[in-house]
């Protein structure tokens, strides 16, 4: 009984992993329509110069907001922006942090090694699976 049971589980993880890659596909695909729908609705809006469509029955309408400001910094100005944010006054806004992934790899490192992390570093183990395709 527990070599059937396994085969089912098997087959039953088989068959969700596949379901949810299918679904993770079709999520993708989804939202770049989505993008490339709101990109050409954009610039319709922008090159009419109207803030809101006309209102249709059953489907609504769509306003065109404010742009959202996305600002970014590359690594090799990072002192240069520090600076212009402490001269600005805003060094609230300076922050130090340790990417999750890249503290995972470091700690997984240490634990190769055989020795353990310090007792401030949070880890625990999480079990995964492979599945193989025959």
């Amino acid at each position: 009984m527990t070599a059937e049971l396994e085969k089912t589980l098997v087959a039953d993880y088989r068959k969700a992993k596949e379901a949810s890659i299918d679904k993770n596909k079709e999520a993708a695909e989804a939202k770049t329509k989505v993008l490339d729908l709101e990109d050409k609705l954009i610039q319709l809006m922008i090159d009419k110069r109207i803030e809101r469509t006309a209102k249709y029955d059953g489907v609504g309408f769509v306003t065109l907001n404010k742009p959202k400001v996305r600002a970014s910094c590359v690594e090799a100005n990072k002192e240069k922006l520090h600076t212009y944010l402490k001269a600005e006054d805003r060094s609230d806004m300076i922050k130090t942090s340790v990417s999750v992934s890249g503290l995972d790899k470091f700690v997984k490192g240490i634990l190769a090694e055989g020795k353990e992390p310090p007792k401030f570093i949070n880890y625990y183990l999480q079990n995964n699976l492979t599945l193989t395709k025959k």
